[in-house]
């Protein structure tokens, strides 16, 4: 069988945490209120999932808004 809950939505949170990071240009205040959370949780749950500045978002961490078009790049 699958993946337990627990581990499902940490890595689900892990991932939206990563993506707000990403798109706030690692501004932890930024990030926070796009999550709706407070800076010092953010902070706490960083250090929980070993998010820092130099952890590189995967394309399988991705969460891409429907609502935004990618940018094509010129060849």
């Amino acid at each position: 069988m699958g993946k337990g809950l627990k581990e499902q939505v940490a890595k689900l949170e892990r991932r939206l945490i990563l993506n707000a990071l990403e798109a706030a240009d690692w501004k932890q205040s930024l990030a926070a209120k796009e999550l709706w959370i407070s800076e010092r949780v953010l902070r706490y749950k960083m250090r929980k999932y070993g998010l820092k500045l130099e952890t590189k978002l995967s394309l399988s961490d991705r969460i891409v808004d429907a609502t935004v078009p990618l940018r094509k790049t010129e060849s």
